[in-house]
C-alpha cells in the first residue's frame, strides 16, 4: 500500500429514500480515501454517512432521565433549542425519543488534527433534515476522534457573534500554540476567534471573541470530487495505518484465499480402526482468509468416493507410513433463497434438540401486505415452521405450506383476555430448561384511550394494548419435551409483569420485541418500549416476572435511528456482548444498530453506562448480490447446521414505490480482524469461486504400535 493517502469528508445532496440517501443519511458527514494525488476518491462505508449530529436532550429533561443519551453525554443546555415541557417519560426517569429529544443533521464538515495527532471535526450543525436551527448564527458543532470509527461529541463552540457561522474551519498555530477558528459572515466577511484549547471550548458555555479578518478560508475545498452528489468539505493528509484502520472498518471485505491444513493418521491403526480415523476426516473445515487479514473456517464437502478409498487403503495396511494420499472436496456455502420467507417480519431461527433429535424451528409475525396488526381480514396467527434443515424451512422448499399456527385470533391468555392481533416478534429461546417464545399479542382496543379521547381502534386489535408475553414448552414427568408441533403442548400465554406485579410500560402500556441474554451467571430480558431499549434481570424458573425494574439503555439519538430503537438480539463474541436493534420507523429506511458491553465480568447491565454505542448503522439499506434490499432490520444472531453463525433479519418488499410489507432473509456472518460482526457480506465476498475447491493431505506417520 502506498504511504501517501489523503481522506475527504462530504455530505451530500439527498437524492430520495430509494437510494438510502434521505435527508437523515445525506446531511452526515462521509469519508473518502484515495492514495497518491491523482486517484480517484474511492467512498467509505458504500458511500453512507458515518459521523452523525447527536441529539440534544430538551432543557426539560432531568440528568436521571437522559443517562441513556450517551452520544449527547458531553452535551449542556442547549441556547439554540426552543424550551418545551417534557414528556411524562421524564417524571419517569427516562426519555421520549424524538420528543425529549431534538433531532439533529450536520452540513459543511471540516476535519483537523487536534495538537496531540488526534482527529477533530467541525461542523454547522441543522435542524433535522438541513434546515438551520439557529445554531449555525453564532456556533459550531465540535467533535472529536481518535480514528474516526468512533467520535465523542463535545457539544457547540460559541463565538461571540450573532452575524452568521458559515463554512467553519479550525487549525492548530504551533508558533501560538493556539487554534485558529475561521468563517465567514452573513455578511461575506472573513472572520476568525482563537482558543487555546478547543475541546474544552465545547460546550463550556463561553463565547470565544471575534475579530475580521484578510484570509479567505484556504483550508476548504471547492470543485467537484468525482463522487455523485458529494458537497464537499475538505482533506487533510492521513498515515498508512490510520488508512488501513478505516478500510478495515468501512471498506469492503473479500475472500483472498482457502487452505485445508494436512491430516495425519497414525500409522499404529489397523483394520477398522485405522478405516474409521481416516473417515472421521470427512468433518475437516477449511480455513478461509480475508482482505482485513481476517479468517473464517467452513465444513467442505469431500469427494467421499476418494476418502472411502483412502480408508480401505488404511484397513488393508496398503496406506503405509511415510505416504500420502490427496482427497478433492469443495467448500460448503449454503445460498439460502431471496426472499427467504415472504411476509413473514421480525424473523427467529432456532436450532433446537428435541430429546436427542436436532431440528430447526423458524417463527415470525406475519405481516402480509404490511398489516401486521390483523393481517388477513382479521385471522391473526403466530406461524411456526419447523424442519430438519434452514433451507427446509423456507419459502421455496415448502416452508410455508408446512407452517403451524401456535395461536390464533381470539385464544385466551392466562388473565382469560382474548388475544385478537399483533402476535409481534416472537422469538424462540430456551429458558429455565424449556422451550419458550417471546411475543408480544394485543387486544380489542377500549372505547377511549387514557387520555380520554375517543379511540378508532376500539372494539378492534389495538397495538397500544400489546404487552410482552411468555409461553413455554411443555415437559413430561421424566423431563422430555412434548411435541412443539401441537399447539396444546405449549403453556396460556401470560404477561410479563414488573417485580411489583405491573405492566412493563407505566408510560405508554405497550411494551414489545422481548428478548433473553444471560452474562456472569445473571438472566436479563431486553425489549422495546417508550420507543427505546429496555432491560431488567430475571429469575429462568419464574421467567414471567421481572427480579429488577425495567431501565431505559439504548435511546435513539441520531437521524438514522430517529423515533425508535427497538427489535434487540444479543450474542456474545470474544469476551464481548453484541447487542443489535433497529432503529428509525419499520418500513424502506429501517436500520440496524449496535450497542456493546463487556461480558463475563460481572458488568451490570441494566446500567446504561455499561454499554457503547456504535455512531452510525451496523447494517442498513443496500446492495446485496447485485440488488437493492431497502429497510433491513430486526434481526437475530443464529446458528447454521455446521456451526456457523447465521443473521435472520426483514426487508422491506418496495417495488415501483409500493410498500407491501417485510420479508425474512438468512445471511451468514463474518468477524472482522478486529472483531466486528458483518451483516452484508456479499456471497462472492464471502468464498471467492475460485478458491472453492479444495484438496486434504492424508498422511500416515510412525508406527507405535510395533
Amino acid at each position: 500500500m502506498s504511504a501517501n493517502y489523503s481522506l475527504l469528508c462530504y455530505t451530500r445532496e439527498a437524492t430520495g429514500r430509494e437510494e438510502a440517501n434521505n435527508e437523515d443519511i445525506a446531511y452526515s458527514m462521509h469519508l473518502a480515501l484515495r492514495s497518491g494525488d491523482d486517484a480517484e476518491w474511492q467512498p467509505l462505508n458504500e458511500n453512507y454517512g458515518i459521523f452523525f449530529a447527536a441529539g440534544v436532550p430538551i432543557a426539560a429533561a432531568t440528568a436521571e432521565s437522559r443517562r441513556a443519551c450517551t452520544a449527547a453525554a458531553r452535551f449542556a443546555a442547549d441556547p439554540f433549542d426552543a424550551p418545551r415541557p417534557a414528556t411524562d417519560a421524564v417524571a419517569h426517569g427516562v426519555v421520549m425519543p424524538g420528543m425529549d429529544i431534538t433531532l439533529k443533521s450536520l452540513k459543511n464538515p471540516f476535519l483537523f488534527r487536534l495538537a496531540d495527532g488526534r482527529f477533530a471535526i467541525a461542523a454547522t450543525r441543522t435542524a433535522r433534515g438541513g434546515e438551520p436551527d439557529g445554531s449555525e448564527r453564532s456556533a459550531f458543532l465540535l467533535a472529536i476522534s481518535d480514528d474516526l470509527t468512533a467520535f465523542d461529541q463535545r457539544g457547540l463552540v460559541l463565538l461571540r457573534t450573532t452575524g452568521g457561522v458559515n463554512r467553519p474551519s479550525v487549525s492548530f498555530d504551533a508558533a501560538d500554540a493556539c487554534y485558529v477558528v475561521s468563517w465567514t459572515g452573513d455578511d461575506g466577511k472573513a472572520r476568525t476567534a482563537r482558543t487555546a484549547d478547543i475541546v474544552a471550548a465545547a460546550g463550556s458555555g463561553r463565547p470565544l471573541d471575534v475579530v475580521e479578518s484578510a484570509s479567505s478560508q484556504p483550508l476548504r475545498q471547492t470543485g467537484d470530487c468525482g463522487i455523485p452528489n458529494a458537497v464537499v468539505g475538505n482533506s487533510i493528509a492521513i498515515s498508512e495505518p490510520e488508512a488501513e484502520r478505516l478500510i478495515e472498518r468501512f471498506g469492503r471485505i473479500r475472500n483472498t484465499g482457502t487452505s485445508v491444513p494436512a491430516q495425519r493418521i497414525d500409522a499404529g491403526l489397523h483394520g477398522e480402526d485405522a478405516r474409521n480415523a481416516v473417515l472421521a476426516l470427512a468433518a475437516t473445515r477449511a480455513e478461509l482468509s480475508y482482505s482485513d487479514g481476517s479468517q473464517a473456517t467452513r465444513a467442505v464437502d469431500w469427494n467421499m468416493d476418494q476418502l472411502e478409498a483412502v480408508a480401505q487403503e488404511a484397513a488393508d495396511g496398503t496406506f503405509k507410513a511415510g505416504q500420502t494420499r490427496t482427497v478433492e472436496g469443495v467448500i460448503r456455502q449454503s445460498v439460502y433463497p431471496v426472499p427467504f420467507a415472504v411476509e413473514r417480519a421480525d424473523p427467529s431461527v432456532f436450532a433446537w434438540d428435541f430429546n436427542g433429535k436436532p431440528m430447526f424451528m423458524f417463527i415470525a409475525t406475519d405481516d402480509t401486505d404490511g398489516n401486521c396488526v390483523d393481517p388477513n381480514d382479521g385471522r391473526t396467527h403466530m406461524p411456526l415452521r419447523i424442519a430438519d434443515s434452514i433451507e427446509a424451512l423456507s419459502d421455496a422448499a415448502g416452508g410455508r405450506a408446512r407452517e403451524i399456527d401456535l395461536l390464533a385470533c381470539g385464544d385466551l391468555n392466562s388473565e382469560d383476555r382474548p388475544m385478537t392481533g399483533c402476535f409481534w416478534a416472537p422469538e424462540l429461546h430456551v429458558i429455565g430448561g424449556k422451550l419458550s417464545v417471546l411475543f408480544m399479542p394485543c387486544f380489542d382496543g377500549p372505547r377511549v384511550n387514557p387520555d380520554g379521547t375517543p379511540n378508532d381502534r376500539a372494539g378492534k386489535p389495538d397495538m397500544w394494548t400489546g404487552s410482552c408475553h411468555i409461553m413455554q414448552l411443555k415437559q413430561h414427568s421424566d423431563g422430555t419435551d412434548f411435541d412443539p408441533r401441537e399447539p396444546e403442548n405449549w403453556t396460556v400465554p401470560e404477561p410479563i409483569l414488573d417485580p411489583d406485579g405491573e405492566a412493563l410500560n407505566p408510560i405508554q402500556r405497550i411494551s414489545l420485541d422481548m428478548t433473553v441474554l444471560c452474562d456472569s451467571g445473571r438472566w436479563y430480558y431486553a425489549w422495546q418500549q417508550v420507543g427505546s431499549i429496555w432491560i431488567a434481570s430475571f429469575d429462568p424458573d419464574r421467567p414471567a416476572k421481572l427480579a429488577s425494574k425495567p431501565k431505559q439503555i439504548v435511546v435513539p439519538e441520531f437521524a438514522w435511528d430517529n423515533m425508535i430503537a427497538e427489535g434487540p438480539n444479543a450474542i456474545v463474541h470474544d469476551g464481548t456482548i453484541f447487542l443489535i436493534y433497529s432503529g428509525s420507523l419499520v418500513g424502506i429506511d429501517y436500520t440496524t444498530g449496535l450497542v456493546t458491553a463487556p461480558a463475563g465480568r460481572g458488568v451490570d447491565l441494566t446500567d446504561a453506562s455499561a454499554w457503547t454505542k456504535l455512531d452510525y448503522p451496523l447494517q442498513k439499506s443496500g446492495m446485496y448480490n447485485g440488488r437493492w434490499q431497502l429497510g433491513t432490520g430486526h434481526g437475530m444472531w443464529s446458528h447454521d447446521e455446521d456451526g456457523n453463525l447465521i443473521y435472520v433479519f426483514h426487508n422491506a418488499e418496495y417495488e415501483n414505490g409500493r410498500y407491501g410489507g417485510r420479508d425474512a432473509q438468512v445471511r451468514r456472518v463474518h468477524w472482522s480482524k478486529e472483531g466486528m460482526p458483518i451483516l452484508d457480506m456479499q456471497t462472492a465476498e464471502e468464498l471467492d469461486p475460485d478458491y472453492a475447491r479444495v484438496t486434504m493431505e492424508v498422511g500416515r506417520e510412525g508406527d507405535w504400535a510395533r
